[in-house]
């Protein structure tokens, strides 16, 4: 057996041996013709693109009523999946309440940075799909601010600002895509309303995005349009070759493999075999030990027992006595711990012979009737006795009564 493992593993060495070579000179191939594709494909690809949006915006932090803003920016897309970008946006702040009147305005700069989700989530979507795409955008910059409050003078500064936004963009062709946006602002500067937080702005935005293109836009590409694909040479002479050469090596291999294994089951039969024959001597020598039942137990036991029947000569149990077996049955499942020893009498009358065998098939009906409810039949022995050991007089029909009867003994399995 060590010999023929010897050689599946140097079989199986120089099968992978081979194959890494492979592997190796095709990842070089694969590599320079995916560098030169790349290459070929950035000198086509523009970058570059423009917007100019408009919309709304709310000043949450305050009464005032919705108001316009405007702006533009632009942007590079370095791959299809994420790009960074300087945007602009003059927001209107006019204030009618509360009192004084309030007449403001902020010039924000932001630098941005742009994921589109979409070629994150579904990078192979289908190519009408392609043309759909969700941004997300985070940036920081500075806002420029002034505002005049009613009969004061006007005043101005400029504050740190942070930005968030969603866009989702429709490319209408290479050249022009459209899209809706929604952005939340934070202003450091609280002086404009009084608050002592910062200025936070909800707003909402349509507009229109000039891509610059060559060939073609960054944007306009999905992402699994972006790796180009390079075909690799036709290896499958060889590859057939190899294949035919490990067929022969594991035909051999298993028909040493197979002869091995009838030895090995010659040996496990021969060792079930002992081992089969020592656990029957234990069970022979074994001295069973005897279990008492608790007085609930010992109820269910009596009960079902007093209240077995037969037919008048026969071995078949009346309908009358299955709910007390059927309890006897349910107590023996829950003591997997438990043999029952069923043992069966009869009273004197007639021929002996027959009465030892009616008392053995009374005794088995007993048990196949607690197996059929479930009763591992490991944990049941039954054995029938004749006359023997009657517990009352023969000498009357109540006393033979009596005698009719299936005993049980409890030992443990363990």
């Amino acid at each position: 057996m060590k010999k023929s493992f010897l050689t599946l593993f140097a079989a199986l060495s120089l099968v992978a041996s081979v194959n890494a070579q492979d592997q190796v000179e095709e990842q070089a191939v694969a590599t320079s013709d995916v560098e030169a594709a790349e290459e070929g494909a950035k000198e086509s690809i523009n970058h570059w693109s423009i917007a100019v949006k408009g919309g709304i915006n709310y000043l949450r932090q305050s009464d005032q009523t919705v108001d316009m803003e405007i702006g533009g920016l632009i942007e590079r897309t370095f791959n299809p999946r994420w790009g960074m970008g300087i945007e602009y946006m003059f927001l209107n702040n006019d204030q009618e309440s509360p009192k004084p009147l309030l007449d403001g305005y902020c010039h924000d700069i932001t630098f941005f940075g742009s994921v589109n989700v979409s070629n994150i989530i579904a990078p192979y979507r289908s190519a009408g799909w392609q043309k759909l795409n969700l941004y997300a955008n985070g940036g920081l910059g500075a806002t420029i601010y002034g505002y005049e409050l009613e009969g004061a003078e006007k005043e101005t500064g400029a504050k740190l600002l942070f930005l968030g936004a969603a866009n989702l963009e429709y490319d209408v062709c290479k050249w022009l895509g459209i899209f809706l946006e929604a952005q939340y602002r934070w202003h450091t500067n609280a002086e404009m309303d009084g608050f002592t937080a910062g200025r936070s702005f909800l707003s909402a935005n349509l507009g229109l995005r000039l891509k610059f293109a060559g060939e073609s836009n960054i944007r306009n590409i999905a992402w699994a349009d972006y790796i180009p694909q390079v075909e690799l040479p036709d290896y499958a002479p060889m590859l057939e070759a190899q294949k035919q050469e490990c067929a022969n090596m594991t035909s051999r291999l298993e028909d040493q493999i197979n002869a091995q294994n009838e030895q090995i089951k010659k040996l496990q039969d021969k060792i079930k075999f002992t081992q089969d024959s020592l656990d029957r001597h234990i069970k022979m020598t074994k001295v069973p030990e005897k279990i008492a039942p608790t007085a609930e137990e010992e109820k269910i036991i009596k009960t079902a027992l007093s209240n077995l029947e037969f037919e008048s000569g026969k071995a078949i149990i009346k309908s009358s006595s299955f709910q007390y077996l059927d309890n006897l049955a349910n107590m023996a499942k829950s003591r997997k711990d438990w043999v029952l020893h069923l043992k069966g009498y009869t009273d004197n009358t007639g021929d002996k012979a027959k009465n030892l065998q009616l008392s053995k098939d009374r005794a088995a009906a007993v048990k196949n009737y607690l197996v059929s409810k479930g009763v591992d039949p490991v944990n049941l022995e039954s054995k029938g006795f004749g006359d023997e050991n009657p517990i009352a007089t023969n000498k009357t029909a109540a006393g033979r009564a009596k005698n009719r009867r299936v005993e049980i003994d409890l030992f443990s399995n363990k």
